[in-house]
């Protein structure tokens, strides 16, 4: 067993045991509590976070479904590697609670981007032209408004969204909306990539053109996105 990581805090009554959830999923997924670790006993818990037992243990239980703890024989509870989850709330877990290393700001920066590849690519493969044409709309709008910080996940909810249901796969539907719903509820998932709104909109727009066009609007995306990837990495080296 080893010590509760002194970044543990006293959590709030009214939401107690998903915020003491929360505190020793991101541990886990941050490194403090290592794979093979022994998590502190509830008793412990319950005084490091201010809680009952009870709340602690419920926290526990729902570690032990996502697969990030394992509860021994007797009481013990080990940690597990989040990296052999099968439980794909874990992935939902790393981006909510927001990214600690440079490794991580990489890692949702990639997602972000490459994801982007493979929708626009869809929408190039199934979106009608009015479709498509609906799309460009959407970034046209945006930039006449303004291209306002304020108004940009809006904005980028939409597009991607329309660039998502015009590419007719449901899966990357599904995957779409849930970023969104993710983003909307904790926008510390997200990270810019792309520069000030104007800048994002303006690639946008381009892009669409070039889908409305007929052009190989995924080259382009892809072009622009390996140079952004590797300016960051150059940033971070």
């Amino acid at each position: 067993m080893i010590e509760a990581p002194s970044t543990f805090r006293e959590v709030r009554r009214a939401h107690a045991a998903d915020e003491v959830f929360d505190q020793l999923a991101a541990a886990i997924l941050r490194g403090e509590l290592a794979n093979g670790d022994l998590l502190p006993p509830e008793r412990v818990l319950a005084e490091r976070f201010g809680v009952s037992r009870v709340i602690a243990r419920q926290a526990v239980h729902r570690l032990a479904e996502t697969g990030l703890v394992r509860v021994k024989q007797g009481g013990a509870t080990l940690v597990l590697d989040p990296k052999e989850a099968r439980d794909l709330r874990v992935i939902e877990l790393f981006f909510r609670l927001g990214p600690h290393t440079r490794r991580d700001i990489r890692d949702i920066n990639e997602r972000q981007l490459l994801q982007g590849l493979v929708l626009i690519q869809l929408a190039a493969l199934h979106a009608t032209q009015a479709e498509r044409e609906e799309v460009a709309a959407i970034a046209d709008a945006y930039l006449e408004a303004g291209a306002t910080e304020s108004a940009l996940l809006a904005f980028e909810k939409r597009f991607w969204t329309a660039i998502a249901e015009a590419g007719k796969n449901r899966i990357y539907v599904f995957e779409t909306s849930w970023w969104f719903r993710l983003l909307e509820e904790n926008p510390r998932a997200h990270h810019e990539t792309f520069g000030p709104p104007a800048a994002r909109a303006f690639f946008l727009r381009e892009l669409t053109r070039r889908l409305v066009s007929g052009e190989d609007a995924a080259k382009f995306y892809l072009e622009i996105v390996t140079q952004v990837l590797a300016g960051s990495q150059t940033k971070r080296a």
